[in-house]
């Protein structure tokens, strides 16, 4: 008996340890610099990110401390000499604010601010910190939000929010947050319908279904470790209480968030409040607008209308 017990024992400690170590994985936020981002997008699609800002406004470097835990959060804010109208831009997991210059110039003919900022843990923000898969991301958006409406002095509803991926998930999260700003509308980019759904998915390509047996454990210990109910990151659930317009993109042919995914989050939100677009151009996750520029400019304009004229 002494030696089942401890087996028994030994077991739990192996599988806590490993459970651990996997939990550290879905925690972590990839070390890339902004100067990386830069060679990615012009080494795999030639996209030149300088070129993107040339008919930007003067590029001013920007931070602000998270209200989660004081954390120091870094971005860029292009204001021109007369602001019109506000634009938060949110982006996805292991990139950095650098990855949402190519959504910029959507909103050349606005005269809108564009505020991009670095998560935590990506880019120049903490790298020390841990993701959280948009939980606390959400309340960092929010004071990104504060901070630029604050420093413009435009009104809240001339103010939008735009999310790829992770960043995607996180603009959702926060506009359902209770007693938060509610932004013009939103704009999500290939996001995941909940964290367990975006970790699983990867997970198992990488793994195989044995991570089956360790999700139970990694999960608690995400968890603990984020200081978030790893069930209650989800999108899906955070739809049904988004009353702002919310465009939802996607592209048909992702297979690092697959478009079942945006299948969900589609049938969840109120009538009326969704529109949702599953586009079939062939792109890779997250790059609808490099596969077809002038079509989803085009997309974005029609749906915020009027907000930006």
């Amino acid at each position: 008996m002494r030696k089942l017990l401890f087996s028994l024992a030994a077991l739990l400690v192996v599988y806590l340890g490993i459970t651990w170590f996997f939990s550290g994985l879905i925690l972590n936020t990839p070390d890339r610099d902004i100067a990386t981002v830069y060679r990615m997008n012009q080494d795999r699609w030639q996209l030149d990110l300088d070129s993107l800002q040339r008919n930007l406004p003067p590029r001013e470097e920007m931070s602000f401390a998270s209200p989660v835990d004081g954390i120091t959060l870094k971005g860029w804010l292009y204001r021109p000499d007369t602001v019109r109208c506000g634009v938060v831009m949110a982006h996805g997991y292991s990139v950095n604010r650098a990855n949402m210059l190519k959504y910029a110039p959507v909103f050349d003919s606005c005269g809108c601010a564009l505020l991009l900022y670095d998560h935590r843990g990506h880019g120049e923000s903490a790298p020390e910190a841990f993701g959280s898969g948009g939980y606390h991301e959400a309340t960092d958006l929010i004071a990104a939000n504060d901070w630029l409406r604050q420093t413009t002095g435009l009104a809240q509803e001339r103010i939008g929010w735009f999310g790829e991926s992770w960043g995607g998930a996180t603009v959702l999260l926060a506009a359902a947050r209770q007693g938060a700003p509610r932004p013009a509308w939103v704009v999500s980019e290939s996001s995941f319908a909940d964290w367990e759904s975006a970790v699983m998915e990867r997970g198992l390509k990488e793994y195989g279904a044995g991570l089956n047996a360790l999700t139970p454990g990694a999960f608690a210990w995400t968890s603990l470790r984020a200081g978030v109910d790893f069930d209650e990151v989800s999108p899906v659930l955070a739809a049904p209480k988004i009353d702002v317009p919310v465009l939802l993109v996607h592209s048909a042919a992702d297979t690092l968030t697959y478009p079942v995914q945006f299948d969900e989050l589609a049938k969840a939100f109120k009538p009326g409040v969704v529109t949702a677009r599953k586009l079939d151009w062939g792109a890779w996750h997250a790059h609808n607008i490099i596969w077809r520029r002038e079509e989803y400019t085009g997309m974005v304009l029609d749906f915020v209308g009027d907000w930006c004229d």
